[in-house]
């Protein structure tokens, strides 16, 4: 065989044995492939007898025509020639140490299949791995009931607490928030045990100790690999631990500004009364996004293109997926700014009336007259007409209205003086200002009349309006005046109007007997 017969370049075979490689090959010699050259020098080792040989493994020098390398010998048997074309170029190792390499690793594979044949070494490894296999058997059946242990706690944690975010109920949230987290630490814990117990038991045996040994290897790799990014990203989280107290001073400073406002100390003429505690909500709220638009860049892997995805991934979602939300955010602080309604104002909101109980950041809750509690979303608040009945009942009393049709045969003097006794006798009506009687309309068969009342509570504006009802229907009886309004089909034989004789029929009072004019 002479030089010309050796190819490099061919795609490369480790010779292992044991689990463990031994030396790589490269070159091809005659039609002779790397791949079958390593069967070869695999099936030479195994052939030999398991015992630890030592110093019989050993490497020389070798020349064969023009060809030169070094053989790796097992006493006087060749076990694998290794030639230059077998290094890696851009290792810059020379055949010498190449083979001195391969002669410890062989020693190590023969050593381990003698160790295999030894029983008391066996028998020791079986017992560790036993020990091993009932430590993590208790290590999981701790980790099933210290989590059992933990969500019972939460649970009943969760029943006496109600945590609240901008108005919102947000314990349930935390609730799962939590669940998710314990079974994923429970899970964190059995799954790294489970790692170290296979570790454990495969270095116990001569045959598995290279697989124990790189499983080891990785964890160590890993746990350093953590331990330098933990020690490089402190001065990061050095800087948002400064970013986060200063805001937390900051936002003080904020609380006690507004908590001063509210109690009247201070008086800044930009601030009403009734937006102190949503525009301190809002002002927080812009303050924490801007300290954590400082603090992102000093946060630990945020410049990683993982956190990025991470981010665009959460933008995205929120993106999609608040454009409702922020609606109705945006439309509570349309009814807080502008000040429309507050909490104890009567309202109707559509064709819901009743008093409002709650205005949250994205409802608003309404009991009504029948004590329902309905909860309207703010977007639909801001898209309806809304009618306060509280916002101008504070100094002359909320107005209610009753509305009816007398025919034009009834003198209106006498209509103004029948609603006007049914005022009076209407309990939670305020005597002053008085009663104001409208005449709205003057229709083909009948006159549209309006009473318009103060009421004492506007709380009670239903219940009144019934009660006035009721007192208009007993007064036009009690005077024999009809209600009813008169629909014609043909034209009547005689005029329908009120002779002035009878202009002030009681209870309207004559102006001949009073004093003023009619």
């Amino acid at each position: 065989m002479n030089a010309s017969e050796i190819r490099g370049g061919a795609a490369p075979a480790t010779v292992e044995v044991w689990n463990r490689p031994i030396v790589t090959l490269r070159a091809a010699i005659g039609p002779m492939e790397p791949a079958q050259r390593a069967k070869q020098v695999q099936e030479r080792i195994e052939a030999l007898p398991p015992e630890d040989f030592g110093d019989a493994v050993h490497a020389e020098p070798a020349q064969v025509g023009r060809l030169r390398g070094w053989l790796i010998l097992v006493r006087d048997d060749i076990i694998v020639g290794i030639l230059p074309e077998d290094l890696d170029p851009e290792s810059g190792r020379t055949v010498e140490e190449t083979a001195r390499d391969g002669v410890e690793r062989l020693r190590e594979v023969f050593q381990a299949r003698a160790e295999q044949q030894r029983l008391p070494l066996l028998l020791r490894g079986i017992g560790f791995a036993l020990g091993a296999t009932l430590a993590y058997a208790l290590l999981l059946l701790a980790v099933v009931r210290v989590k059992a242990r933990v969500e019972h706690r939460l649970r009943t944690s969760a029943q006496r607490s109600r945590w609240r975010l901008f108005g919102v109920q947000i314990r349930p949230l935390l609730g799962a928030i939590e669940r998710h987290a314990i079974k994923l630490s429970a899970l964190a814990v059995a799954l790294s045990g489970g790692y170290l117990w296979l570790t454990f038991v495969l270095v116990q045996f001569p045959y598995t100790e290279p697989w124990g040994t790189g499983l080891g290897a990785y964890l160590s790799d890993l746990l350093a690999s953590l331990a330098t990014g933990i020690l490089e990203g402190i001065p990061g989280v050095l800087t948002v631990l400064a970013v986060f107290f200063v805001t937390r001073l900051v936002v003080g400073s904020t609380n006690a500004f507004f908590k001063a406002v509210e109690d009247g100390r201070l008086q800044p003429s930009w601030i009403e009364a009734g937006t102190i505690d949503a525009t301190r909500r809002l002002t927080v709220a812009v303050i924490w996004m801007f300290a954590l638009t400082v603090a992102y860049p000093y946060i630990p892997g945020s410049d990683t293109a993982a956190f990025k995805g991470v981010s665009v991934f959460v933008g995205l979602m929120i993106s999609l997926g608040s454009a409702g939300f922020i609606n109705q955010i945006m439309s509570g602080m349309v009814i807080v700014y502008s000040r429309a309604f507050g909490v104890g104002d009567y309202v109707r909101l559509g064709e819901t009336e009743g008093l409002v109980s709650q205005v949250g950041l994205l409802s608003t809750k309404v009991v009504t007259r029948q004590q329902e509690e309905v909860t309207l979303p703010n977007a639909v608040v801001v898209g309806h007409r809304l009618t306060n009945f509280s916002r101008r009942a504070e100094s002359k009393g909320a107005v209610a209205r009753a509305t009816l049709t007398i025919g034009y045969d009834t003198p209106w003097r006498q209509v103004h003086a029948l609603l006007n006794l049914a005022a009076s006798r209407t309990p939670g009506v305020r005597k002053e200002p008085r009663p104001v009687v409208l005449q709205l309309a003057l229709a083909d068969f009948y006159v549209e009349y309006e009473l318009q009342v103060r009421l004492e509570r506007v709380e009670e504006r239903i219940r009144v309006l019934s009660d006035l009802n009721a007192q208009i229907l007993d007064v036009f009886n009690e005077y024999g005046v009809q209600i009813m309004s008169p629909h014609f089909n043909r034209q009547p034989e005689q005029a329908v109007v009120v002779e002035n004789g009878h202009w002030h029929a009681p209870p309207a009072a004559d102006p001949a007997d009073a004093e003023g004019l009619p």
